[in-house]
């Protein structure tokens, strides 16, 4: 049986600073029997040039140049134009394969054909081909996940969203073909919206490795990137994919898929458009999902038959769907004004707490000046450790203190978690705005505090919200990239230090070395000095023995001179 041939498809626009890189991890790939088709979609830089020089040295690689920039479209009319293999694998120009990845992915569909696209995990690199490792981040741990069932897939796609790396897929050409290939109309998730469709009708699996790296670049400018039109437009088009899930009517497909809406239906009793409904205008579901609800539950409602099914059935009725409707500000009507509250909280050691608290309510407009009072009664016992003020709750303000007054004793506070101070006023990009209060030392003791504070609170506009997030991001990028240089400076620093510890192990190697030489000389010598003190003592014992015969060889010389002058005498008869 000869090995599955895949079409490699790399898509290409203005990357040349990577696109090297990319090609090249394709081509290194372990498993060979692919063909590659590179598309550059009119890019304005050198990409089109390291193209043509990859075709001149591999003659068999297909290239394909668009005039004008295509956008979204390139894929499909690649896989129908040119592509021959029985596999599509989707590379980008910016992004990197390990070098055994389709060898990987080609293993498991030839041991489990039930599996119509294999994915990898994936790991996000910078600009520079850095792990990203912003634990905090959105991209650290998009691309790790874990193998499910389609149904479970498909649950998991409808509460968490997209988890899985376009890049890293491998797929059966004619699942790939399916459904027209993506739906038009899509600039952000075109990719998400087909994984839906596929796990609709076949199994996937996920390789649990990071067989790729994904390319994050600088500002978020990736297709997908964290911008504010890709932001809004993401929005708008998470809606429109729900209707895939409004063309599921069979119920026992449904409740694979959402075992929790067994509540809405019963065995003989199913209605797609009012189940699903349901499930979208749930607790906590965002706005772009109640919205979907909301307008299948009134389809459903607006059909006699289903209507008076649904009130025999589940006492469902016009209101409880008016009700519901007027529970979640859907569009962000309410903040244009609405019943608001200030608190005081007062900490007497037990922290913070929804009891020990006094709140006033009011209605907020645009903007509003406020003189509010507060009596803390600690008559039952305590007494006063902290306090803070919250001006109001749920919202984003700029605010301004004016004076706070306990017990008629002026003091001081601070915006404890406000984002930056414009102007005099705290900016709080936070829907729980907090002052911090100094009490006085002297009414830490009172048990009865009166607490007096005027000040002006005005609702950020959503313009004045999103210079504020650009603000932060911007911030953050300069906090990042001030920290990376602090990282590189640490790294250099590091290196040196290193290179220091080395010379100083080299210089403290060579002094044992000298050390060691000096203690064998200082033993040699300490044995010469013994044996020059042994023949020290040999010398002063042979000079006491040459004297002792110098003298006595002085005696015998005397005694022999006094004798020989005697028997001179007495041979020349002088005696």
């Amino acid at each position: 049986m000869s090995e599955p041939k895949i079409s490699v498809i790399l898509t290409s626009y203005n990357h040349d600073k990577y696109l090297a890189k990319s090609i090249d991890s394709i081509l290194a790939q372990t498993y060979q029997n692919f063909e590659l088709i590179i598309v550059d979609d009119c890019s304005s830089d050198q990409s089109w040039k390291i193209i043509l020089e990859y075709k001149k040295e591999n003659p068999h690689i297909k290239i394909v140049y668009h005039e004008y920039n295509w956008g979204t479209g390139v894929i499909p009319s690649t896989v129908r134009d040119y592509a021959t293999g029985d596999y599509i694998a989707i590379h980008h120009s910016d992004d990197i394969w390990e070098e055994n990845k389709l060898e990987k992915q080609i293993a498991i569909v030839k041991e489990n054909p039930k599996y119509a696209a294999v994915f990898t995990n994936a790991a996000a690199i910078d600009d520079k081909g850095n792990l990203y490792n912003d634990k905090d981040g959105f991209y650290f741990n998009l691309f790790s996940v874990e193998n499910r069932t389609r149904h479970e897939w498909l649950n998991y796609f409808f509460y968490h969203g997209n988890c899985l790396c376009h890049p890293s897929i491998l797929i059966k050409k004619s699942v790939y073909e399916e459904d027209g290939f993506f739906r038009r109309g899509l600039q952000q998730i075109p990719d998400f919206v087909k994984w839906i469709q596929l796990c609709k009708q076949h199994e996937i699996y996920v390789i649990p490795e990071k067989l790729v790296k994904f390319r994050i670049h600088n500002e978020g400018k990736n297709t997908s990137g964290m911008r504010v039109d890709t932001q809004i437009r993401s929005s708008i088009e998470l809606n429109l994919m729900l209707m895939e899930y409004a063309s599921i009517n069979d119920r026992e497909e449904f409740l694979k898929i959402f075992p929790e809406a067994g509540k809405y239906c019963t065995e003989n009793f199913f209605i797609s458009d009012y189940v699903l409904g349901r499930l979208c205008t749930e607790e906590k579901m965002p706005a772009y999902t109640r919205i979907f609800g909301v307008q299948l539950l009134y389809k459903a409602l607006n059909d006699i038959n289903v209507s008076n099914a649904l009130k025999k059935e589940f006492g469902y009725t016009d209101k409880q769907f008016e009700k519901t409707n007027g529970k979640y500000d859907i569009f962000g009507i309410i903040p244009k004004g609405f019943e608001q509250n200030r608190s005081l909280y007062y900490d007497t050691g037990a922290g913070y707490n929804v009891k020990e608290v006094v709140t006033e309510k009011f209605t907020l407009s645009e903007k509003c000046e406020f003189l509010a009072c507060f009596t803390v009664d600690l008559t039952g016992g305590g007494n006063l450790i902290g306090m803070r003020f919250d001006p109001a709750e749920g919202v984003m303000i700029k605010s301004t203190l004016f004076e706070v007054l306990i017990n008629g004793t002026k003091t001081e506070y601070v915006g404890e978690n406000a984002f930056s101070r414009d102007d005099d006023k705290d900016i709080f990009l936070t829907l729980d705005p907090i002052y911090s209060i100094n009490i006085p030392e002297s009414i830490r003791q009172h048990k009865i505090i009166k607490v007096s504070i005027s000040g002006k609170i005005e609702r950020l506009t959503d313009d004045e919200i999103m210079q504020a997030v650009i603000l932060q991001q911007s911030n953050y990028k300069n906090l990042r990239l001030h920290c990376k240089e602090v990282q590189e400076y640490s790294d250099v620093q590091k290196r040196d230090y290193n290179d220091l510890r080395r010379y100083y192990d080299d210089l403290k190697r060579d002094y044992n070395k000298i050390e060691s030489n000096y203690n064998d000389l200082q033993g040699y010598y300490n044995g010469l000095k013994c044996d020059y003190n042994d023949l020290q003592g040999h010398y002063d014992e042979l000079q006491e023995c040459c004297n002792r015969f110098k003298t006595e060889l002085t005696a015998i010389k005397s005694t022999f001179l006094y004798k020989l002058g005697i028997k001179v005498k007495k041979m020349f008869g002088k005696g």
